[in-house]
């Protein structure tokens, strides 16, 4: 996501490798290091942001070349940049293209490698899918990008079918920010284990499931992006544009040859509920498609979950749990319910908070293992973070303040979103100004950081008891 775009344009496209940062105004885009196929990096100049460089990271003085376009990036240099706690490489915005074509050729090589995690793998499909569904929304001839959505749905399918721990690692790597391309892709993503769980486990039934789940919003497309992006409360009119999206992507995919019928159908059946009080043509029963069942509860837990910079207000898992099971059976079905129920509740519980950017970095790529074993809760916080730098006689020094936003908090944590970037390691003391909380103020060490969109940043922090004058109020 190398050509230039409105703001509100931004907001619709951005996501995955290449997220509109501020990088890319000095033409360049980031990379999460991490999950970066060697081979998707072939032929390909790789660079580096300076490290403790004052210019701003608009400014290509800010970034040194690493290697050479002819001079292979190898697994020993990703290791040896995560060692040193590298969580990004950058590539020039004109070798965009490439990149994103070598990184698909290279999702099934890395599915069949047994020396890659599932973690790895997992992230590297998603991170990837998310990419083509940037570009079909910017350029949406399908035409273009049936094999390429379909190579990618294959893919998925294959990586569910070969590791039964692929829905966790799914659900962990998903972004929970309600951007188009993000939600369509964890609706596909999470609608192929679902499917499995419920009976369809042939690769072609899996990857049909999965070209559903990336295509059901690209009605989208035909809606305003005023509203899609609106931060104001909808109003009725609002309503029924956004209620014509199924129908619009209806009519779009009926354009294109080679669409299968049942993604057409998906397409146009998401929204519909059991009980007739869905849209766009109020189906009943078993007049609404089994996948179509599936999405519809798939859809509607990311909406739920779905976390962007100030939002008013953003639902737990839990409160989705508790959404869903009181309109079953009335608006989905039972059996779909109940299954996705089940496989939510083999998901490790720290993931079962929703993240906000790409999982590249933090504690985890440092070599540690971020913990989360205590129960969080959502809430919406103006903070001011000041991270705190040592003074030569022992003391600490707070550095200008930064303005973000506390959207959960723990026992032992918490999770920010800060429109600057703070590297994990860091000390912080946060003053907090929400109802209730205001004058509070407390200590911690941030865990990781992680990219966001709108040159935001979701870093987690470990709370810390009182050491060298640290001690929390």
């Amino acid at each position: 996501m190398g050509v230039e775009v409105d703001q509100d344009r931004e907001v619709v496209l951005s996501g995955g490798f290449g997220a509109m940062q501020n990088s890319a105004r000095a033409g360049y885009l980031p990379i999460p290091l991490r999950y970066a196929p060697s081979s998707a990096l072939a032929n390909i100049a790789v660079y580096l942001r300076k490290e403790g460089d004052s210019a701003d990271e608009c400014d290509s003085d800010a970034f040194m070349l690493y290697r050479a376009a002819d001079v292979p990036f190898t697994p020993e240099d990703r290791q040896r940049l995560l060692d040193s706690h590298r969580r990004f490489i950058y590539i020039r915005i004109a070798d965009q293209a490439r990149f994103r074509e070598q990184s698909e050729q290279s999702v099934a090589t890395a599915i069949d490698d047994p020396s890659r995690s599932i973690a790895d793998k997992s992230a590297l499909v998603y991170e990837t899918s998310v990419e083509l569904i940037n570009e079909l929304l910017s350029e949406p001839d399908l035409a273009a990008y049936s094999m390429r959505l379909e190579n990618m749905s294959r893919s998925v399918a294959t990586l569910v079918l070969s590791d039964s721990r692929a829905f966790s690692h799914l659900f962990a790597a998903s972004h929970h920010d309600f951007y188009t391309a993000t939600h369509m892709v964890n609706v596909a993503t999470w609608m192929v284990p679902l499917s499995y769980a419920l009976g369809y486990q042939a690769p072609d039934e899996l990857a049909i499931a999965c070209q559903a789940g990336l295509l059901h919003d690209i009605g989208k497309i035909f809606v305003p992006e005023g509203i899609l992006n609106k931060r104001d409360k909808l109003s009725d009119a609002d309503w029924e544009q956004i209620k014509q999206h199924p129908a619009f992507g209806w009519a779009h995919l009926g354009s294109f040859e080679n669409v299968h019928p049942t993604v057409r159908l998906v397409v146009k059946q998401h929204h519909e509920r059991l009980d007739g009080s869905g849209y766009p043509n109020g189906l009943r029963g078993a007049q609404i498609h089994r996948i179509s069942r599936i999405c519809a509860v798939v859809d509607s837990f990311d909406a739920i979950t779905a976390l962007r910079p100030f939002k008013e207000r953003t639902l737990s898992v839990s409160d989705a749990v508790m959404i869903l099971k009181s309109e079953t059976p009335a608006k989905y079905d039972p059996e779909v319910v109940d299954a996705w129920l089940k496989l939510l509740s083999g998901v490790d519980d720290r993931d079962l908070i929703p993240q906000v950017g790409p999982a590249a970095g933090g504690a985890e790529a440092a070599g540690g293992k971020e913990k989360r074993r205590n129960k969080r809760f959502r809430c919406d916080c103006p903070v001011r973070v000041h991270v705190l730098a040592k003074t030569p006689e022992g003391g600490w020094h707070e550095e200008p303040g930064i303005q973000a936003t506390m959207h959960s908090v723990s026992r032992f944590g918490m999770g920010l979103l800060s429109p600057t970037e703070v590297e994990p390691g860091k000390f912080v003391r946060i003053y907090l100004h929400g109802t209730n909380w205001s004058g509070k103020l407390v200590h911690g060490q941030t865990v990781r950081c992680r990219t966001y969109r709108d040159g935001f940043f979701e870093i987690g922090v470990e709370l810390i008891a009182s050491d060298g004058g640290l001690s929390c109020s």
